[in-house]
Formats: structure tokens, C-alpha cells, sequence
């Protein structure tokens, strides 16, 4: 069996390309830059899982990779495939669609199309995408899923010009759910799948708890100055707010969803333990990226809050979470000063500061804001003190009296 994976990073290798290994595929990478280079020089590469205690390498061979630029190539792959995987980040799914419909076009049998994206719906949004660079294809009865991975990579190391093994780091969850009724029959048959009815309601939970946790450790770390995600939810502040903000997104999918699909506090714990990983390095800039896009209205902040809210939960936790990043999005622009209050208010649409959800947001901002500048760090979230403060007050003074956290 033949499998083409588009999107040699951190799930399309430290994922998709061990487990599709290890149910039988022989693999090609598609993509561009010096990763496909590396990919084609070495012939294989390396997983490395660990828990934090414990380590184990897993050697993935079997492969060889498609700089994406080679068109006709890349086409005959698709072309002749048992499987096409896609992991290329939500945003970039119509650039690739193109190459995606072109080898679809030169198949005589249908084939299924799984996109490994952090999404609401990747495998519907990569289908239309195609559709829409090959009509024809509508008729021809492939099959498009999103999927939802469990697996932490964090990123790769190694060097095969040099002699280093080409080595991506992640945790050891190796399952993930596809939408089972978008797939065609029969369901191909890999290691770790889980093919469900309701993938929207996985796709919610995912994105309001862990994702929603991720983050929350992520944009509140970076106001304390923490610089990994580990080191981050070791701050006992930082941890009781991160469980906190997943506690009301997981309390609103129990109102919409059941209690069995959302889980209790066990799971909440087990999710902080995975983020107390220090082997896997997670940086607070790579979890915290794209903060616009993890700011959207149905994304894993507001879209959590909003779904608590619905339950009957007024999401403070989760509010402030969305606070921080939008003072995130502020530190990433070159106004980050004292025009960072606009910026931010202009780079979230759809909260209204004046009731409810959009209230909570801006005040907590406001407050994080007026004394959140460059080097500024947060020394207490639960009482506003930062290392150092405007108008003659001295560094450590609290700037507010009223808990936040």
C-alpha cells in the first residue's frame, strides 16, 4: 500500500507518517524547502515519544519525498495512491488543493483524502477547495474526513548532511478520530483510528479543552515571562486558571453534548500532565502563535466561553484567557505600546465591551494592558503586581487591588 502525505512538519512526520508506517504504508512526503531535501537525502527518520520519565524511538523508513514544485510528479503519486494524507496548517489548505486536485483528476478509482487539521471542518473545506480547481471531481466519489490528532510534536532535530538522524519529539497518544460517514468504504485500515458519527462534537471538544488549556498556558505563561509551556503550568497561578478555563468549556459541552463525551476532572488533570513535559521543549511563542486565528468567534477561547455561557457558566476564567491573548497580539505588533488598546480592540470582531462576554474580555484587557509593555512581566496574576510600573511607582507595586484570576 501506498500512501502521499502533503505536508512534511511536525504532525505529517511525528504522526501521520509513523502510524501510516506501521499499518503497512510505504510513504511519500510532499512539500518544499530543505525538509523535503533532508527527507529525500536520509530515506527515513526518526519519532522520538516521551512522557517526561521515559523515552522510546521509533524509526520510520520506507519513504522517500516530492518537492511540491514538481508538479508532475507529485501528481502521479496522488495518482497512483492508496491514501492521501494533508497536514499543512488550516490556512494553507487551498494552496495545496490544486496539486491535490490534479492527481485526483489522473485516478481511475476513488481514493480517501484525510486532512490532519486543527479545524472545524478541514476535510469539507480541503473538499471544496478541490472541487473548486476540478468540477469534475465531484462526481468521482473520493472521500474527504478531517482528523482529529491526539499526539503532541513539538518539533525535529537532526541533520542526515551531517550524520544526525532526522528526529521529531512528541508525547506517546497515537490516536485519532475521522469522521466515518465522509470516508469512502471501506475505511482504511490504520493504526490509532477511531472513525466516529458526530465528528463536530469531537471537534468541540478537542478545541474547548485541550486546545482551550493549550493555549490558556500558553498566553498566560508569556504575561509571567515563562518561555515553555512546562514551566509555565508549574506556576500554581497559572495552573489553577488553565484548569479553570477548561473546566467552563468542558462544563458547556456536558450541557450541549452529555457527560460522557465531556468528560470529567480526571481528564482535565490528564491533559495539565501532558503539559508538564519538559522533554518535549513546547515553546509559549509556538503555542501561542496565530493568536487572531485562536481568537475567532467559535475558536478555542470565545467559542468555549460562548458554549458555557449557554450552559448557564459566565466563562471568567476563559475571558481572561482571551484577555491575554489579545495581548499577545499586541506584543506581536510593532504598536505595542500605547496604541496597543486599539490595536487589539480592532483585531477581535464580534465582542461587544458593553455586555456579558465582550465586558468580561475588555476589562480583564484593560487592566493587563495599561501596564503590559515590553520586558514587562507579570509577577502576580491574582493581584496585577509586574516587575516594574509607569508614573513613579516602584517595581513589584500592585497596579490593581481587585483579583483578576
Amino acid at each position: 500500500m501506498n500512501a502521499v502525505i502533503i505536508g512534511p512538519g511536525r504532525i505529517g512526520c511525528g504522526f501521520i507518517g509513523q502510524l501510516l508506517r506501521a499499518s503497512g504504508y510505504e510513504l511519500t512526503f510532499v512539500g518544499r524547502g530543505e525538509i523535503v531535501d533532508r527527507l529525500s537525502q536520509a530515506g527515513s527518520y526518526r519519532v522520538r515519544l516521551t512522557d517526561g520519565r521515559h523515552e522510546r524511538d521509533i524509526e520510520v523508513t520506507g519513504l522517500r519525498a516530492l518537492q511540491i514544485a514538481d508538479e508532475e510528479a507529485v501528481a502521479d503519486a496522488i495518482g497512483s495512491a492508496d491514501l492521501v494524507a494533508v497536514s499543512v496548517g488550516p490556512r494553507n489548505l487551498a494552496a495545496v488543493a490544486p496539486v491535490l486536485a490534479r492527481g485526483l483528476s489522473r485516478r481511475a478509482t476513488p481514493v480517501n483524502v484525510i486532512a490532519f487539521e486543527n479545524c472545524a471542518d478541514p476535510g469539507g473545506c480541503l473538499q471544496e477547495a478541490a472541487f473548486q480547481s476540478a468540477p469534475a471531481l465531484r462526481d468521482a466519489g473520493h472521500g474527504f474526513s478531517g482528523a482529529l490528532v491526539s499526539r503532541i510534536v513539538t518539533r525535529f532535530t537532526g541533520d542526515p548532511a551531517r550524520g544526525e538522524p532526522l528526529t521529531f519529539w512528541g508525547d506517546p497518544p497515537s490516536s485519532f478520530i475521522v469522521h466515518g460517514p465522509s470516508l469512502r468504504a471501506p475505511l482504511p485500515r490504520i493504526e490509532g483510528m477511531r472513525a466516529v458519527e458526530d465528528f463536530g462534537a469531537w471537534v468541540m471538544k478537542k478545541l474547548y479543552m485541550f486546545s482551550a488549556g493549550h493555549a490558556a498556558a500558553a498566553y498566560l505563561g508569556a504575561l509571567k515571562g515563562y518561555h515553555y509551556v512546562h514551566s509555565a503550568i508549574r506556576d500554581p497561578e497559572i495552573r489553577v486558571a488553565v484548569l479553570a478555563a477548561m473546566e467552563e468549556g468542558q462544563r458547556g459541552l456536558a450541557s450541549r453534548y452529555g457527560p460522557e463525551l465531556a468528560g470529567d476532572r480526571a481528564e482535565l488533570d490528564e491533559i495539565v500532565a501532558r503539559f508538564e513535559n519538559a522533554s518535549l521543549d513546547d515553546p509559549v511563542s509556538r503555542v501561542g502563535r496565530d493568536p487572531l486565528r485562536k481568537l475567532g468567534p467559535e475558536d478555542r477561547l470565545l467559542g468555549a466561553a460562548r458554549l458555557a455561557a449557554e450552559a448557564g457558566v459566565r466563562p471568567r476564567r476563559l475571558a481572561l484567557v482571551a484577555a491575554a491573548a489579545m495581548c499577545f497580539v499586541c506584543g506581536e505588533s510593532s504598536n505595542a505600546g500605547a496604541e496597543a488598546p486599539d490595536v487589539a480592540l480592532r483585531s477581535v470582531p464580534g465582542l461587544d465591551p458593553g455586555m456579558g462576554l465582550g465586558r468580561d474580555v475588555f476589562e480583564a484587557f484593560n487592566k493587563l494592558a495599561e501596564h503590559r509593555e515590553q520586558d514587562n512581566v507579570l509577577l502576580s496574576l491574582k493581584e496585577l503586581v509586574w516587575s516594574w510600573a509607569r508614573d513613579g511607582m516602584s517595581a513589584g507595586e500592585p497596579v490593581a487591588v481587585r483579583s483578576i484570576a
